[in-house]
């Protein structure tokens, strides 16, 4: 086990993506694989944690380990933790936290090149202590979205390291997103898609199809079968079962539309979702996005459709949208520095 240890902790898998893409749907289809050790949640490693890890010593990168990586452990349905807040539904009382904690710490201890082991450790720890971790064991699994952008990083920690990169057609990844971020313009979402998309683009270019997969959301809920054989074949692991039914800690996983119907091979996977943007965005919501993106919308496969049909109006509309959209941000930006120079006895003298 400790010689597998060694080659498991050198072949990582990172699941990138923007945010509601479905890059949940991905992890979900191979949590309970035998061959892997998928961690429940998103651990936001390069964007949070190592910041904060920066100038810190060993002991200091565990104990912010523990507070930003594996604090999950405590999260309990019945008592929940103060950290907790948000994610009600959660439990993960079963494991225990403090086995865990000692198990990173022993990893950690015994290799610690950078502040990347800190992460393998605690995944693989988490792997250990809930009976994961098996001479099997092919890849360790996280996924926070974003993850496109430090490829770089990833690949020079990890030379073995794979990546998946789900797109979702940007009207239809804008109509998710926006149920928890009203606050986001069609304008401000594009832009952000835009970004995200030509990341994991030019990652596939930079460090090959081999290593980088990109993968689209309405191929993989369309045809399952096909495109799971393809990731499977993609990380070198086996065929099974699970893989066509999503779990997160090995409970049932709902967030991709479960239905039931002996006809269909397929129930834990729907495509229900695909093309919702067409009801539930207006036109010049529409229009914004397709505009924006330009031709990376149809060289990533989507048909820009809303542009072709619309109107002389709607269309000037859309191009104003735009055109304002960065003028409005730096008014923006603008307000909320002056409002954080003005102090209390400032506000009420003006």
């Amino acid at each position: 086990m400790a010689e597998n240890l060694t080659e498991i902790r050198e072949r990582p898998l990172f699941i990138c993506g923007h945010p509601k893409a479905g890059t949940s749907l991905v992890r979900a289809v191979f949590d309970s694989h035998p061959q892997l050790i998928v961690y429940p949640e998103e651990t936001i490693f390069f964007r949070r944690y190592l910041p904060q890890a920066a100038g810190l010593d060993l002991p200091g990168q565990l104990e912010l380990a523990e507070r930003r990586l594996i604090h999950i452990f405590r999260w309990n349905r019945q008592q929940p933790a103060p950290d907790q807040a948000g994610f009600p539904d959660r439990d993960y009382s079963a494991i225990s936290f403090e086995a865990v904690r000692e198990k990173m710490a022993e990893m950690a201890t015994q290799q610690h090149r950078h502040a990347g082991d800190i992460l393998s450790a605690a995944i693989l720890a988490f792997g250990q202590v809930s009976g994961q971790l098996t001479p099997q064991t092919r890849h360790w699994v996280e996924k926070s979205p974003y993850n496109e952008y430090y490829a770089s990083q990833i690949f020079a920690w990890w030379p073995e390291a794979r990546c998946i990169h789900i797109l979702r057609d940007p009207r239809d990844n804008f109509v998710s997103y926006r149920r928890k971020h009203s606050d986001w313009s069609a304008e401000f979402f594009a832009a952000n898609w835009k970004r995200s998309t030509q990341a994991g683009i030019e990652n596939r270019r930079r460090f090959g199809p081999e290593r980088y997969y990109l993968l689209r959301y309405e191929d993989l809920t369309r045809s399952p079968e096909e495109q799971l054989g393809k990731l499977k074949d993609f990380l070198g692991i086996e065929w099974d079962v699970s893989l066509v039914a999503p779990t997160r800690a090995g409970e049932q996983w709902r967030g991709n539309s479960m239905f039931s119907g002996a006809a269909n091979q397929f129930q834990s996977i729907s495509a229900a979702p695909v093309g919702r943007w067409k009801e539930k965005l207006s036109p010049t919501e529409a229009l914004v996005i397709e505009m924006k993106i330009g031709e990376l919308l149809e060289s990533s496969g989507y048909t820009a459709s809303a542009e072709r049909e619309a109107s002389a109006s709607q269309k000037l509309s859309a191009r104003w949208r735009l055109v304002a959209w960065p003028l409005r941000r730096r008014l923006a930006n603008l307000q909320a520095k002056l409002s954080r120079q003005i102090t209390p006895l400032d506000e009420e003298n003006t």
